[in-house]
């Protein structure tokens, strides 16, 4: 929602690649995890505390300097009773051969 569609970003985060990129690098794979996770925020004020402690999902982020996303997120929460945030994670364990 702060950020826009991220599609290059999802693109360049494929876990088959990442771990294709760690046995370039001379590692052998030991495990590799995929999860796909749902958050559903049903307060803007959950919104900006989440924001707030996982400072990567929006670098910057601070109540003022996103002002106006902020103010259509809270509407959008109000009229929808919801807002709904998807997220994909991936754990590559790896070691020396």
């Amino acid at each position: 929602f702060f950020l826009g569609p991220r599609p290059q970003a999802r693109l360049q985060r494929d876990p088959e690649t990442e771990a294709a990129d760690a046995r370039a690098a001379g590692l052998e794979e030991v495990h590799l995890r995929t999860e796909r996770l749902r958050a559903e925020f049903l307060d803007i004020g959950a919104v900006v505390y989440f924001l707030r402690k996982e400072v990567w999902t929006v670098p910057g982020f601070t109540v003022e300097a996103h002002r106006d996303r902020v103010r259509a997120l809270h509407e959008l929460i109000r009229r929808d009773g919801s807002f709904v945030a998807h997220a994909s994670r991936t754990l590559i364990e790896a070691r020396k051969p």
